[in-house]
């Protein structure tokens, strides 16, 4: 579950984040239609480059991304304006995994560590899963900065991801046990 629009747990995670969770100078929250915009204007090169979007990516491609049931948005807790994002994907066997990004704004300020650890504790309180899992890519200190800090640990190289299009990322394994 959690790896296709068909399949993307929608339901489960409509049910576990029914109302934000707060983070105090953010809140962790379903995306809504009217934040496709601000979203893509936090695409930069560094998103570009650390998570292969295309220099061209469109209203219509993000919307597809953003709006499925695994997805929420770290937003600015006085505006309500999105700073990044974070994806929860459901494993077979019980493990449940996390990805995460920052628009430049957010970056530096400790979001995407406070939001993923709150988005994991809201998990393990609401499923009980078997353990946590996030993969960063080989290099990406700044990930694996955020990884540690939400108390995750760095288990070792993972086989390669090949993404549609075919991009290619080594990664690294992390996980916490709920």
């Amino acid at each position: 579950m959690g790896y296709t629009p068909a399949d993307d747990g929608r339901e489960v995670f409509a049910e576990i984040l029914s109302e934000p969770l707060d983070g105090g100078d953010f809140t962790v929250r379903h995306w809504r239609d009217d934040d496709i915009a601000p979203a893509l204007a936090l695409v930069d090169d560094e998103l570009r480059r650390r998570l292969g979007f295309p220099a061209g990516l469109d209203e219509t491609t993000a919307r597809d991304l953003l709006l499925q049931g695994g997805a929420v948005t770290i937003a600015d807790a006085g505006t309500d304006l999105p700073l990044g994002g974070m994806r929860v994907f459901l494993h077979d066997g019980g493990a449940v995994e996390f990805g995460y990004w920052l628009g430049p704004d957010g970056r530096g300020r400790g979001l995407a560590s406070r939001g993923l650890q709150l988005l994991s504790d809201r998990v393990v309180a609401a499923l009980d899963p078997a353990r946590l899992e996030l993969r960063t890519g080989v290099g990406n200190e700044p990930s694996e900065r955020v990884a540690a800090r939400a108390g995750y640990t760095r288990v070792g190289p993972e086989p390669p991801l090949v993404y549609p299009g075919g991009r290619v990322v080594e990664t690294t394994l992390w996980v916490r046990e709920p």
